[in-house]
């Protein structure tokens, strides 16, 4: 009997994991023909992957498609929950595990964030502007970070369709951590620019405790210089992501999981990268 086991991050933060909870409780819909579906978390909160993997196994599981709920592909994606799938494939040998792929690089994704630059007060029509009609503004782009030039390098490549499709005359990115810009080197960065007008944007799932600290810090830049810094609402789990959740879950499903690996130092390691198992 198949089974979709639903992998997301884990926050410290309650109203975070709450939040992609409600969010796989949509996605459900998108497979109503599959009765076993489940969702754990990676670290910081429970259910476990363990317990994830023995919830779906009680209800008789004997495939398990294990989907990450993860916005790009870094080390959590690469080595981390394949890790943990095959601890369960030693566990549960009679169990046939497969594996899919982050959002990744998604036209729905930029959506989002011209969503979120709306909402913040940025007015501006869908059609793709022309280089004349940019305007003296800034948007910075702000991820969570990895050591995975992957992950980084996937951010920026969002970057650059966030310009394409929007009115500004610069999109920048910087990251919370593991990387280099950091936070206070983006700000840096736009600070240098002529724009007066910066709207930030965190590229994260969750809320939590970096969206107060981030604040915090727009706050003192806005006072300390010429500048207005705009905090932006963060991606969170959008009503727009259930369909490509569910693509993601097809892909599984039908064994066709491309994973972006340009330049990943991992992709000899766990077997569960790869697809299926034993």
């Amino acid at each position: 009997m198949q089974a979709i086991l639903y992998v997301g991050h884990g926050s410290r933060v309650k109203a975070g994991n709450d939040e992609l909870l409600a969010f796989v409780e949509k996605a459900k819909n998108e497979h109503p023909q599959i009765s076993i579906q489940e969702c754990c978390f990676l670290e910081l909160a429970e259910p476990t992957i363990e317990e994830g993997v023995q919830a779906c196994v009680k209800q008789g599981a004997t495939k398990i498609a294990v989907v990450p709920l993860l916005l790009l592909t870094a080390m959590h994606a690469k080595v981390d929950i394949p890790e943990a799938i095959d601890k369960m494939k030693e566990k549960y040998p009679e169990v046939r595990f497969s594996y899919g792929r982050p959002i990744g690089i998604e036209s729905t994704v930029v959506t989002i964030v011209k969503d979120r630059l709306r909402a913040a007060g940025f007015d501006f029509s869908n059609e793709r502007p022309k280089y004349e009609e940019r305007k003296p503004i800034s948007i910075l782009l702000v991820g969570r970070g990895s050591s995975d030039p992957d992950q980084t390098s996937d951010l920026m490549k969002i970057a650059r369709l966030v310009w394409e499709y929007t009115p500004v005359d610069e999109v920048d990115v910087c990251f919370l951590a593991a990387t280099r810009p950091n936070v206070e080197e983006g700000l840096v960065r736009m600070n240098r620019l002529p724009n007066h007008t910066v709207y930030v944007v965190p590229y994260l799932l969750f809320t939590g405790v970096l969206m107060k600290e981030l604040k915090e810090q727009l706050d003192e830049w806005s006072k300390q210089t010429d500048k207005q810094f705009i905090l932006c609402d963060y991606l969170g789990f959008d009503d727009q992501l259930v369909s490509v959740l569910g693509r993601r879950v097809q892909e599984v499903l039908e064994e066709r999981v491309q994973v972006n690996c340009d330049t990943c130092n991992f992709r000899v390691q766990p077997s569960a990268i790869v697809g299926s198992s034993k």
